[in-house]
């Protein structure tokens, strides 16, 4: 949490500041209001500490400036001068709490506890209402294709089991959208979904996100946290992503599977939890194990009831669906798009599968001022790939350099990232890339 102190006592607001960042606290200070409210104005602030006598400005000012620049900034007053009248005005301008000199630090430091409870209680409330304005269910999964009524009555079935599920899917089918309406249909939707990607997570720092730490377990552990299975508790954990677990993390991962137990990272107490598991991966786990590069132990655990998403080229059938459905979510319900605009959104491959097609009519939404779109008003990804292969090209007068080289590179992305198993240092050491130009290329055509 992060709070601002402005004191014009040099010595009080040392104080104070010290005092506030040995527990934990990010703390920045000021003598002068005016430095204050430029910094607030430029920053995330959860709480000012303000004196009411300051030179410049009169606290009463700055705690109104405050509350116009972001009404959620809780502001404490401080003054020597504490009457009732200032206390009810500084209350009625919006201030949270109101201190009289001379005070304890201790004093400080517990009204600054009871905000951190109310933010999080806060918070909750948001998630809370959250969860009960979105329809999850089949709702945001789109698509009328055999294969996807099949997957929604694999969701039904197996929301009503705590048997851990395993989807599987490439990278943009909306896995995480089965798995939120899995539990949004299982006896568990009052109680937390907890999603955490394991992409590309150094081993320590996933361990700390799955099982939390205590406070000076390491260096810069200031302060306890929860991981993902206890903020899970009694509810629903995704696992995105876990075919980039480290082998090292997987047998830890493979104990609290089995026991239900665990222990924080520079913990001794063994904590017991109640979680439905629900882990997702884009490309086929069995494939790892082979390859030892995933636990077989593991794998069976997870893969209890697997769930296979199918990519978009295999479904495109549910394409004029999907077009349909974005354009409503963006505004745009009234553009039509010809014949030929449609065959060839049908056409195209969308390696990216469903979040890039959302992404392209995201980009046609923005880019079109009529109520018609063309295929000439498609993007070049389309427009320019030719199924039927590179060679093709020979066969015309003239072509689209520009064109044909980005659907040669976006089918040698693909090629590469399905070789290596979606391993990105992999991919980008057989293309002679380096690891950020490839992540680079992967967002212009939508493939991560």
């Amino acid at each position: 949490m992060k709070v601002v102190i402005i004191e014009d006592e040099k010595i009080k607001r040392i104080t104070l500041r010290d005092a506030l960042l040995k527990e934990g606290y990010e703390v920045v200070d000021f003598e002068s209001p005016i430095f204050a409210v430029n910094y607030i104005e430029q920053n995330d602030v959860d709480v000012v500490v303000t004196d009411i006598r300051l030179p410049d400005m009169d606290g009463m000012e700055v705690l109104k400036i405050i509350k116009k620049i972001n009404p959620n900034i809780m502001v404490i007053m401080i003054t020597a001068y504490g009457t009732i009248e200032n206390a009810v005005e500084a209350m009625k301008l919006g201030a949270y709490d109101y201190i009289t000199k001379p005070f304890s630090s201790e004093r400080l430091i517990m009204i600054l506890k009871k905000i951190e409870k109310y933010k999080e209680l806060e918070k909750e409330n948001i998630e809370l209402k959250k969860r009960l304005d979105e329809r999850y269910s089949f709702s945001n999964i789109v698509g009328k294709s055999k294969a996807m009524q099949n997957i929604y009555s694999q969701i039904e079935i197996v929301a009503q089991s705590d048997a851990t599920v395993l989807i599987i899917g490439e990278s943009g089918t909306g896995k995480d959208l089965v798995a939120n309406a899995i539990h949004q249909l299982s006896p568990r939707k009052n109680k937390p979904f907890v999603k955490l990607s394991c992409a590309s997570l150094p081993e320590t720092l996933l361990e700390t996100e799955l099982f939390g730490h205590e406070k000076g377990a390491f260096t810069g552990a200031i302060k306890e946290r929860k991981g993902k299975f206890e903020c899970a508790n009694g509810g629903t954990l995704f696992l995105d992503d876990v075919d980039d677990i480290p082998l090292s993390s997987q047998v830890k991962l493979l104990n609290v599977i089995q026991e239900k137990r665990f222990e924080r990272i520079g913990g001794n107490e063994s904590i017991k939890v109640d979680v439905r598991l629900i882990c997702a991966s884009k490309v086929d786990l069995f494939n790892l194990v082979k390859l030892g590069k995933f636990r077989e132990d593991l794998y069976y655990r997870m893969s209890v009831i697997p769930i296979k998403i199918p990519p978009l080229r295999e479904r495109r059938e549910d394409i004029p669906l999907l077009i349909e459905h974005f354009l409503n979510k963006f505004g745009r319900p009234e553009l039509k798009f010809t014949p030929e605009a449609m065959e060839a959104m049908i056409a195209y491959e969308w390696p990216g599968n469903v979040r890039q097609l959302e992404n392209i009519v995201q980009r046609i939404v923005v880019l079109t001022k009529g109520n018609v779109v063309t295929r000439e008003a498609l993007p070049s990804e389309i427009t320019g790939a030719i199924r039927s292969g590179i060679d093709n090209i020979w066969n015309k007068e003239k072509i689209d350099l520009e064109k044909v080289l980005a659907d040669f590179e976006q089918r040698a992305l693909r090629w590469a990232l399905e070789k290596s198993g979606y391993n990105q240092t992999k991919a980008a050491e057989i293309l002679n890339l380096k690891r950020t130009t490839l992540r680079e290329k992967m967002k212009k055509y939508g493939l991560i």
